[in-house]
């Protein structure tokens, strides 16, 4: 990888993220970053978020994200609860771009690093622990004014649910980064891509900005 990359990335100028190929989770950080500060539908509470993913070898796709929050709200703590009412940070990946009846990911976080993972087209979705054997892996840290995630997404996860082979350089597929909250004192909806739509939802495929493995 280059070692001289760590640029920050939003879609209003640059269209496609680039997906450094790494060999070890310390290279993580000096991957371009990509900003989550696309807030569309405005709340009084807005948080500063941003995030980085790679291309980890010999494991599958890692990703962080980091929200500039003091205090999150953490009430869940079991996997698959709504921790989207909490702070929650949130990853959506979609493999199979060209055709929105093939479905995507969401990985859902909070600062205690329960995770609600789904997939499936709209109107259609499943929790990932229904249709695979794989998992994903989430471990949250807290600061003192900040609060983070990391996202492990093991490569048999992705191929067992596509179908397809291990992701390769030059491969592209569709990502957006969220961050959210739906409880009223500190509801907010941000996004790395930014979204057309009248009200909140996060669940549009078709406003996914593209990712390609480097």
């Amino acid at each position: 990888m280059d070692h001289t990359t760590n640029i920050s990335f939003n879609t209003n100028t640059n269209p496609i993220y680039p997906v450094l190929t790494i060999e070890s989770l310390e290279q993580l950080n000096q991957c371009p970053k990509f900003l989550i500060d696309q807030y569309k539908w405005q709340k009084e509470y807005e948080v500063q978020a941003y995030g980085q993913m790679a291309l980890l070898k010999g494991y599958g796709l890692i990703i962080s994200m980091t929200a500039i929050e003091e205090n999150p709200l953490t009430t869940y703590t079991k996997d698959n609860d709504p921790v989207y009412k909490d702070s929650c940070m949130e990853a959506f990946l979609n493999f199979e771009p060209k055709d929105l009846r093939v479905g995507y990911f969401n990985f859902e976080m909070n600062s205690y690093g329960a995770i609600l993972s789904g997939f499936g087209p709209i109107g259609n979705r499943k929790r990932v622990h229904e249709i695979t054997q794989y998992a994903p892996i989430c471990t949250a840290k807290k600061e003192r004014d900040t609060w983070s995630i990391l996202l492990k997404v093991p490569m048999e996860l992705i191929c067992d649910v596509y179908k397809i082979q291990p992701l390769k350089p030059g491969d592209q597929f569709a990502c957006n980064f969220y961050k959210i909250s739906e409880t009223p004192s500190i509801e907010h909806y941000g996004s790395f891509a930014p979204i057309t739509y009248p009200k909140p939802n996060f669940h549009l495929p078709q406003f996914f900005a593209n990712a390609k493995i480097q």
